[in-house]
């Protein structure tokens, strides 16, 4: 009998980051959970980055995915943000 699949999809942003798991068995997909890791926004970079880290990696040891995907962070008119967002 198959193995049932956990994947979890990634948003990342440097204010939330947010997050989804499902399960995937043959044609179907099962909900898991979902959620957003926040940073301070007045902190430095680092901080938040680091907040970012540390929120994240949570959830990957209590969900214990498979595998992962990560949504493709896009060139906006501000390169200075899009930059930093490359970092989260």
């Amino acid at each position: 009998m198959a193995e049932a699949i956990r994947i979890i999809g990634i948003d990342p942003g440097l204010r939330r980051t947010g997050w989804g798991i499902v399960e995937s068995l043959g044609n179907s997909l099962r909900f898991i959970a979902s959620g957003t890791v926040k940073s301070d926004d007045k902190a430095a970079l680092a901080t938040r980055l680091c907040q970012l880290h540390d929120g994240l990696a949570e959830v990957l040891h209590a969900a214990m995915p498979h595998e992962a995907a990560v949504e493709q962070t896009f060139v906006n008119k501000d390169a200075v943000a899009t930059l930093k967002l490359g970092q989260a």
